[in-house]
């Protein structure tokens, strides 16, 4: 019995309780305890928001995953926009409808990208740093104080005292999470005409040039731009590569790309999505201890805010 738990802990993370709780639940079969583990931990807080921005007429979405257990960020996806249709969206939505609605908008007429990635870094920040450890225990705690301690968070880098979030939280377990079915639309839910349509992604495998005196992969960010080969072998990839620049005679050949987002994959690795083109992304997969080639993008550089760029240094909220 002891060693079936320890090898449940092992291999799955779980806790010596959750291990026991789930050998109990399957007659002590071990293959079985296995795959009822990711539906005991429900650790996963979704947070889903819409803001906006009346002093600027803007609108936006945020998305926020945390791993409760772990207190890991699994996601942080925002979008800002001139155009009113992004928040057509319903906040009851799935998480990957939701998200998926919020990468068209970002692909849409009137989208702002790189204050959105701003908005991104600010979250990530925030929550990387003691004064946002406490987000992580919105699992027991409500929206409310999660949607005050975002929304200042907002308010400082929009610069908006008048800013609008609303959020709404749910919490799955961890087999929901990885879990993407997605659920069809009611009728009644269905975005207006003017809405923004959600963009179809092809998203090609990629795989990280390593270098000894490189950046480690730990410390990238959005914004930041990252050596890379496309090495997705689907013939439309292999198309896109050579259009890309990233495909020569030889094979394949390093190009930039702009990393769009870093998430924790587990076991000290890392999961990054790149931009290549409107409609195209690549996912790379990197231990966080790797080192690669890349350089800081302008989003993660000391600089001027967009609101600062857009109006002039001298405005004051």
């Amino acid at each position: 019995m002891l060693d079936k738990v320890a090898l449940l802990v092992e291999e799955t993370g779980c806790d010596r309780a959750e291990a026991e709780l789930a050998l109990e639940m399957c007659s002590y079969v071990v293959e079985e305890a296995v795959k009822a583990i990711p539906r005991l931990l429900k650790n996963i807080v979704i947070l889903k928001g819409k803001l906006r921005h009346p002093d600027g007429h803007l609108f936006g979405l945020l998305l926020v995953i945390l791993n409760a257990k772990s207190r890991t960020v699994l996601r942080v996806r925002a979008v800002l926009s001139y155009n009113p249709a992004v928040c057509a969206v319903s906040l009851e939505k799935d998480w990957f409808e939701f998200e998926k609605f919020l990468y068209g908008c970002r692909l849409s007429e009137g989208s702002l990208p790189t204050e959105s990635l701003e908005i991104e870094q600010a979250i990530l920040g925030h929550l990387r740093s003691a004064s946002g450890t406490g987000i992580f225990d919105a699992q027991t705690s409500g929206a409310d104080a999660v949607e005050a301690e975002l929304c200042e968070v907002l308010k400082r880098l929009l610069r908006s005292s008048g800013l609008e979030l609303r959020i709404k939280k749910d919490i799955v377990d961890m087999g929901q999470f990885h879990s993407l079915r997605p659920a069809s639309a009611a009728e009644g839910d269905r975005p207006g005409p003017d809405a923004p349509r959600p963009a179809e992604l092809l998203v090609l495998k990629a795989a990280l040039e390593e270098a000894p005196d490189g950046m480690e992969a730990g410390e990238l960010h959005a914004g930041d731009l990252v050596a890379l080969r496309i090495v997705d072998p689907r013939d439309i990839a292999q198309y896109l590569s050579k259009l890309f620049g990233g495909y020569s005679e030889k094979g394949p050949v390093p190009i930039m790309a702009l990393v769009e987002a870093v998430e924790a994959a587990g076991e000290g690795r890392l999961l990054l999505r790149v931009r290549f083109s409107a409609g195209v992304c690549g996912d790379a997969p990197i231990a966080a201890s790797s080192r690669v080639r890349a350089r800081r993008g302008p989003i993660t550089e000391k600089r001027l805010s967009w609101w600062e760029r857009f109006f002039g240094s001298d405005q004051t909220s």
